[in-house]
């Protein structure tokens, strides 16, 4: 071991410098090092906290879209009633239409009255196809 005290003693100040600038070095890595680690870490704390918040917000879009999609259920059940209604509106239309006029042809009183002039609601209402 002395032997290689004895080879490197002419160097001793440069390795001594060279070690300094590597122990200089190692800390600023450290550092640097130390630093990333802290950035990375607040960012993935921010993005925790945003997907946090959108979990948050889809699950309130999921509430709103049940709520739409029971709303046109809905919407198509009364579409449907309000067809059956039409329906039998029609029908009932129809068949009051018939009776009036079978009365027309077979009674000669209504015949005169239906001849005369209407009141234009009543003519509409019996004129309606």
């Amino acid at each position: 071991m002395k032997w290689l005290l004895g080879l490197l003693a002419p160097y001793r100040s440069g390795l001594i410098a060279f070690a300094g600038v590597l122990f200089v070095a190692m800390l600023s890595a450290m550092a640097m090092g130390y630093m990333q680690i802290r950035a990375a870490e607040s960012t993935i704390d921010r993005q925790a906290t945003r997907i946090t918040d959108l979990t948050e917000i889809n699950q309130g879009w999921q509430k709103h879209a049940a709520e739409q999609d029971r709303i046109r259920a809905l919407e198509q059940q009364n579409a449907l009633l309000l067809q059956e209604k039409l329906a039998l509106i029609e029908d009932h239309y129809s068949v009051t239409s018939k009776q009036l006029k079978d009365l027309e042809a077979s009674n000669a009183e209504v015949k005169e009255f239906l001849g005369q002039r209407l009141p234009n609601d009543l003519r509409r209402l019996l004129q309606q196809k």
